[in-house]
């Protein structure tokens, strides 16, 4: 290739700096489009497992209400883990589902949906049994501070008042967070990410804790007591489902480290959590980061592995090649606000300041 000659009268040249101008404009343009791109409402995590865990919610109470009889107790144990270890199958069921759709990836969302329902019924065992311990405690204590029963003007009438209510609402609402563990696990083991495991016994357990709050007070105050717990049921378990997934999506949105923001592609405003290392980048559908409807995408395109306190990302072997910044690379340590381009795809990289 012959050599470039510039001569001084070039850089004197008016159609030069007319060029430059050009140039630095449409960089300027590009920056500014790839700014303004934001992830919508809809593709926050907050939002598609909160959908999804009241939809596993209600399914469960559907499915179960009519085979419920209240004035019948039953063996404890076992009642307590039909409703709870379907609740939790359903909603874990549905949160793994709606991982996959989002990605467009179907296969991912039957498998983590299947996952779901065997973590769900599983782990479920042995957190009814430590429940139904703690509850039956709970009960024990409520009843011998509550002492005077003299207020019950039939036998289906709510039997705690004052702080005796309190403390038999704290303690279901301690038994629900437990029993509810399972719910929020599914996604974590069918991905193998440990991080997502912890966010989801984290957002469980604070989705049952409040799902259980609102038994008693519906049972008291709106059904009187009448001895019909099939609305507090349904409010309770719907409840559990709706606020586990939002909080799974919260400590989701709240935990994530470094994370990866579509600026060009079919999921243009999807962010996708860097949530563990290596992380596989490419078009197979098994990929972390599934990147669909791009020819230029190889199978295994790339990896994004944590060295130290940063992420490296490194082309693996791809035909097309793996660019940041505009330059073509085998491996390159990332900072936050780099844009990472494959095939015809471009994300835009983040992390979390830890100032």
């Amino acid at each position: 290739m012959a050599d470039i000659e510039i001569k001084v009268g070039d850089l004197n040249d008016p159609a030069i700096d007319e060029i430059i101008n050009l140039q630095a404009s449409l960089r300027r343009q590009e920056g500014e489009f790839i700014d303004s791109v934001k992830t919508p409402f809809y593709l926050n995590a907050m939002f598609y497992y909160g959908i999804a865990g009241f939809l596993g919610g209600f399914l469960a109470w559907l499915i179960l209400e009519p085979f419920i009889n209240d004035s019948d107790d039953g063996i404890p144990f076992l009642s307590d883990y039909i409703l709870f270890g379907s609740a939790a199958a359903s909603t874990g069921m549905m949160i793994g589902i709606a991982y996959g759709i989002v990605n467009r990836n179907v296969k991912q969302a039957l498998y983590a949906g299947i996952v779901g329902i065997g973590v769900g019924l599983g782990i479920t065992i042995p957190t009814t049994m430590l429940a139904d311990i703690l509850y039956g405690i709970a009960i024990s204590i409520a009843y011998s501070v509550q002492g005077d029963f003299s207020h019950l003007q039939s036998e289906n009438a709510y039997p705690f008042t004052g702080g005796a209510f309190f403390l038999h609402m704290c303690g279901r609402s301690l038994a629900w967070a437990i029993v509810s563990v399972g719910a929020g696990l599914g996604l974590g083991v069918a991905l193998k990410a440990k991080k997502l495991i912890l966010n989801g016994v984290a957002g469980s357990l604070i989705g049952g804790a409040l799902g259980g709050l609102l038994f008693d007070p519906i049972t008291r105050f709106i059904t009187n007591g009448s001895g019909d717990a099939a609305v507090s049921r349904a409010v309770g378990v719907v409840a559990v489902g709706l606020f586990v997934g939002i909080f799974i999506g919260f400590f989701e949105n709240t935990s994530k480290e470094a994370w990866l923001l579509m600026v060009k592609g079919p999921l243009t405003g999807k962010q996708f959590n860097v949530f563990k290392s290596p992380m596989i980048i490419g078009s197979a559908p098994k990929a972390d980061v599934y990147l669909f409807k791009d020819s230029d995408i190889d199978p295994t395109h790339a990896s994004i592995s944590k060295v130290g306190s940063k992420y490296k990302l490194k082309d693996e072997g791809s035909a097309s090649g793996t660019f940041v910044n505009g330059r073509k690379i085998d491996s390159y340590i990332l900072q936050s606000g780099d844009v990472v381009t494959f095939g015809e795809t471009v994300l835009k990289y983040h992390e979390r300041s830890n100032s």
